[in-house]
């Protein structure tokens, strides 16, 4: 409420006075909305370009952004690998291990207004986990809804494997799949640009910025040029060779994170060179990973000295790793030749890296890059030595699982170790948080002394925005999408704390 004072005056002043009076409270009634006379502001865009500096197309990154950001699982995992709620309210579990509660925040829903119900998660559930699991699935007996906001797996053995797939299985409108329960949602297409909207029904709340554009650029180059013009906010991922000019701009903040991803090169265990587990690891041995992060990456990266991040919760400093050790990988008597695939160009400067580094252990590498089309259906058939790659490690168990069990979806190298799958079935029995430990420490140990990879780096990401725009951080995970409904021009931000 706004009080008006004014001094009173005599005879043919008084009626003006009074006029501006109410002048003054219509001026003052015009600024504020329907929320309690609080100041009306402009919509808010954010612009945020996708260069090729991380070797993927652009078109492709724009579709993955979106997805983020439409879409949430029922359960976040941040990089400990601790599973926590998300959609879900949270889960209980039976004594034996194999009943499973699902308990879903009420009154969420999707951005249609469509409600968000335990009927509906089962039918996402039904055809997608299937896929998030691998052989894992067949520990499922059944998925079914209960009661409108309760999902129970009924289970044939316990599995740790199916709290931590459900991280991975976005919960989308079946109608459409880029249409669920996200901050933002899709508007429309035009020339490979994409708009979203503000969900008004997000359940973490309406996000302070009204609209985003996702544009794609050729390069990261062209797409930094427009920040500098301001017709960019952010540039969704920055490559290492970027870092050091746009870290001196006054007009940008640079948030980096470690990744969950690791460079590998994947071996095919098939080929007669490779099957020999003594030379693979004498491959990793020959490996100076500190000289790749160094060199290669800048400085923005942590080696890869066994198959699960050093931040999971159940890594311990005393497992033995992948270090470089030149004595070990002294060339024997017969030169061995591998051909390396590679299909980002961003990859090029670490596979002539590695290249060096392995002819200096007697190994010569043939550097083959190709197409993503011909990359992906060399890599499906197995027509190939090694490949170089990052490929998805956490933050949890439910990857490697996939990649190394010996029937995994994802066990591209044909890549089998009795002591692997047993190491990995102990961690999918565990009951509690020390079997599950002891199963990570056996399968640490059977990696390294198995390798089906040449183990290189944790690589970093690096996202860059304008300081137009202020930007909650949380430690445990990335900017985006996990803050971005939190975001606000950095002039909202700098009148709060003035008042």
């Amino acid at each position: 409420m706004v009080t008006v004072r004014t001094r009173r005056l005599p005879g043919a002043v008084r009626l003006p006075a009074l006029t501006s009076a109410i002048a003054v409270l219509i001026a003052l009634a015009g600024c504020g909305g329907s929320h309690g006379g609080a100041k009306r502001r402009e919509p808010v865009t954010l612009r945020i370009g996708f260069g090729l500096a991380a070797g993927a197309s652009a078109d492709f990154g724009i579709a993955q952004a979106v997805r983020n950001m439409a879409v949430e699982q029922l359960m976040s995992i941040p990089r400990d690998g601790r599973t926590g709620p998300r959609l879900a309210a949270g889960w209980s579990a039976s004594a034996d291990g194999l009943t499973l509660r699902v308990h879903l925040r009420p009154a969420i829903t999707f951005d249609d207004g469509r409600p968000v119900n335990a009927a509906a998660v089962c039918a996402v559930l039904q055809a997608d986990l299937p896929d998030a699991l691998g052989p894992a699935f067949e520990d499922i007996a059944a998925i079914r809804a209960i009661s409108a906001l309760d999902v129970e797996f009924t289970l044939r053995q316990r599995s740790t494997f199916l709290l931590e797939a459900l991280g991975s299985v976005s919960i989308a409108d079946p109608t459409s799949k880029e249409s669920g329960t996200g901050p933002f949602s899709v508007q429309a297409r035009s020339h490979g640009e994409v708009e979203m909207r503000a969900n008004a029904r997000y359940y973490g709340g309406m996000p302070l910025i009204d609209r985003v554009i996702l544009k794609p650029y050729a390069s990261v180059r062209s797409a930094w040029a427009d920040m500098l013009r301001g017709q960019v906010d952010m540039l969704y991922e920055v490559g290492v060779d970027a870092l050091d000019s746009l870290e001196s701009s006054n007009d940008v903040n640079i948030f980096t994170f470690q990744r969950t991803y690791a460079y590998l090169l994947l071996l095919n265990v098939r080929k007669p060179a490779l099957r020999d587990p003594a030379f693979r690891r004498r491959l990793n041995a020959a490996i100076d990973r500190r000289a790749l992060i160094d060199d290669v990456l800048r400085g923005h990266g942590t080696p890869a000295e066994g198959p699960i991040s050093p931040r999971h919760w159940a890594y311990t400093a005393d497992l033995p790793p992948f270090t470089f050790q030149p004595a070990a990988a002294v060339p024997d008597r017969s030169p061995h030749r591998l051909t390396v695939l590679f299909a980002e160009p961003s990859l090029e400067r670490l596979a002539i890296a590695i290249q060096r580094q392995l002819q200096a252990a007697g190994v010569e590498i043939t550097l083959a890059p190709v197409t993503a089309d011909e990359f992906d259906s060399r890599l499906r058939a197995g027509n190939f030595d090694a490949v170089l790659s990052d490929y998805l490690l956490g933050p949890n168990l439910v990857r490697p699982y996939k990649y190394w069990y010996s029937n995994g979806p994802l066990n591209f190298g044909h890549y089998r170790s009795k002591a692997v799958d047993d190491a990995l079935d102990g961690i999918r029995r565990a009951a509690d948080d020390n079997g599950y430990k002891a199963g990570v420490a056996a399968f640490w140990r059977a990696i390294v002394n198995d390798p089906p990879a040449v183990f290189l780096a944790w690589p970093e990401r690096a996202r860059a925005v304008s300081t137009r725009f202020s930007v909650p951080v949380d430690a445990d995970r990335d900017i985006f999408p996990s803050t971005l409904h939190l975001w606000k021009p950095a002039a909202e931000t700098q009148q709060s704390a003035r008042r």
